[in-house]
Parts: structure tokens; sequence; C-alpha cells
């Protein structure tokens, strides 16, 4: 079974904090329609920080949904709280209508643009094996080389173009990983899937453009799972 631990989408752009931090969280919190219920946080961060920091944070009660505001980029979290959240299918329906209100509250109110984006997949899956021999058999040409090992790592980097377009990369990591109250149970694979624009290319993405962007790349996660492993249930 393959379940959806995380999904991120990072938005950046030039300067998306204004002076006045309580007036731009209200806004915030009122352009979502009150999704980000649980209590704001503005934290004390010198103006002279690295402008990566985040500032600002806002995100549900349950932390379904989790909003970090920087100087430079806006990310925004989601976590699934149910099965059906976990799928990836469904995360469309859950998670980007409440960024496209967002991006809408950031052009509309601040005129901020949007020059990169990043997206990433964070998946578990339950594996009928070890996740370390499920590894080296799959992806090594000799496994007895690496045998009897507790974690093991892959990550593999490709490029790829966005809507036939955007140039991308994207960051496949496959990890080993085990069961926190028995250690012997190593039968979970984690795989992280990160499709980020490339930081020395700016692009002006705007809210049609971004909601194909990110289908798009929903998109060739699905595939890229389907690829690695059709064998796993559920896929």
């Amino acid at each position: 079974m393959i379940r959806l631990r995380s999904f991120q989408v990072a938005l950046f752009s030039n300067l998306i904090i204004p002076d006045n931090k309580l007036e731009f969280v209200s806004k915030l919190i009122s352009t979502s329609n009150n999704i980000f219920n649980g209590d704001p946080v503005i934290l004390p961060i010198p103006n002279d920080a690295p402008p990566e920091i985040p500032r600002i944070i806002v995100k549900s009660k349950d932390e379904r949904l989790v909003c970090n505001v920087s100087m430079n980029r806006l990310d925004l979290f989601f976590n699934p709280k149910s099965e059906t959240d976990a799928l990836l299918d469904n995360i469309h329906d859950n998670f980007f209508g409440q960024i496209i209100k967002i991006i809408n509250f950031l052009n509309e109110i601040y005129h901020i643009k949007i020059f990169r984006v990043g997206i990433v997949a964070n998946l578990i899956l339950n594996l009928k094996e070890s996740s370390n021999i499920f590894i080296a058999r799959k992806y090594l040409k000799d496994s007895n080389l690496i045998s009897d090992t507790f974690e093991l790592q892959l990550h593999a980097l490709n490029k790829i173009t966005l809507l036939n377009k955007y140039k991308a990369n994207r960051w496949l990591r496959i990890m080993t990983s085990r069961d926190i109250q028995n250690q012997n149970n190593d039968k979970f694979l984690l795989v992280s899937i990160d499709i980020n624009t490339l930081p020395d290319v700016s692009y002006d993405f705007d809210r049609e453009l971004l909601t194909l962007v990110f289908k798009n790349a929903v998109e060739d996660m699905q595939k890229l799972i389907k690829i690695h492993y059709s064998e796993v249930d559920n896929v």
C-alpha cells in the first residue's frame, strides 16, 4: 500500500511579507476562509536575518494545513489526517484549491509575483519484505555486494520539463524505514519526489499557469510511482 505522508508546495518571490505583519496575517487567514484556524505565530526575526527563515506561521488547529511565510518564499504543507487524505490522487481537491486562494491574495492585494515553484510529495510504502532487501534486489545488479544493511538510500536527479516549457529538477529519494516500536521490522519504504524549477531561471507564474504546473507535476509523480512500484498493492 502506498500512502502520502506529506505534500509541500513552495512559492518563491522577491518580497512577500510587508511591514505590517499583523494586517498581513489577518488578510491571509480571511482569504483562506479561516481554514488556518489555529493560533498564528509571528516570529521576532531581525530584518538582516536570512530571508528564507520563516517570519510568520499559520495553520489549521489539526495541523492538516500549515503555511510558513518568509521574506522570499511561502511554503504550504498538507499533512493527511485520514486514509482518503493519504491518496496522492486526491491532492488536487484537498490542497490545490487553498493554494490558488493564497496566490490570488498575494497577487491582488500585494501585487507579488511568483517566479519559481517547488512541489514535494513524501510517501510511505508498506512492503511484504524487508525494505533493505527490496531496494538491493530491485535496484542493484549484484545485491550480494551490499548485504545485512540496517539502512539503505538511493538518490536520483533527473532534468525534466513541465508543460513542455518550464525546466525543472526532479529528485527521487528512496530510503528504508523501520517500525519505531519494533526495529526488527523494516518493511517500510520512504519515497520522496521533489520537483522544482531551476533556481537560476525566473518565470512569471500566474494563477492559471500555476494550476497547470501543479497538475503536470502530480501527473509526473504518479507516472514515476507506477513505473517503480507497480508491483506494490494500491498503486
